[in-house]
């Protein structure tokens, strides 16, 4: 990857992140996906992941799309972590009840390291979400959000077609594209793509 275009990414990162007040901010790597995903935060390592594929100047405009999307969801698993920190009344048990609540969600994580001390950090920095938190409600709502987030991967399409035929994993996946554009996080990550 090019300087310019490596302090372009870093920079609108760091603006995204002031912007947001994300509490720590998260790393940026560049990979390759083998599918269309352009970006991808993962609630496990507190990483964004851009597509190599757009580290090009001519994608500029779209880079900073992709970023701000992608912080809004680091920003939303931040509160998530705090609230299962509240819930639990001890930091190193929520973060654990987290852990495990991302592994049932998203198993194909497990081969990864688990990033505590990013979750530590925010905590320390944000504190708790406890039951009269003004974000109370919201850290709920988002944690039933991720829990009802669809299986976007190839993996689930390739199963239900070896399962069901050709004809049952389109239908599942139009469902899936469905609650995907419908679930709180995505419409929250959308919004924030578009702000200024």
């Amino acid at each position: 990857m090019k300087i310019k275009q490596c302090r372009f990414i870093l920079n609108t990162l760091n603006q995204v992140s002031e912007k947001n007040k994300l509490p720590v901010k998260p790393k940026i790597r560049s990979t390759l996906f083998f599918d269309n995903t352009a970006a991808s935060a993962n609630p496990y390592t507190a990483e964004i992941n851009l597509n190599f594929i757009y580290n090009n100047r001519l994608f500029r405009p779209l880079i900073k799309r992709f970023i701000k999307h992608e912080a809004k969801h680091i920003e939303q698993y931040q509160i998530i972590a705090r609230y299962f920190a509240g819930l639990s009344k001890n930091i190193d048990k929520g973060l654990n009840n987290f852990k495990g609540f991302i592994l049932q969600k998203f198993p194909m994580c497990n081969h990864l390291e688990f990033n505590e001390k990013f979750y530590k950090q925010t905590i320390a920095k944000d504190g708790v979400i406890k039951r009269g938190h003004p974000l109370f409600e919201k850290a709920k709502e988002y944690a039933k959000a991720l829990r009802q987030y669809p299986d976007m991967t190839v993996i689930d399409d390739l199963a239900t077609f070896d399962e069901k035929g050709i004809k049952a994993m389109f239908k599942n996946r139009r469902k899936k594209k469905i609650l995907y554009k419908s679930n709180l996080l995505e419409k929250e990550a959308k919004m924030a793509e578009k702000q200024k």
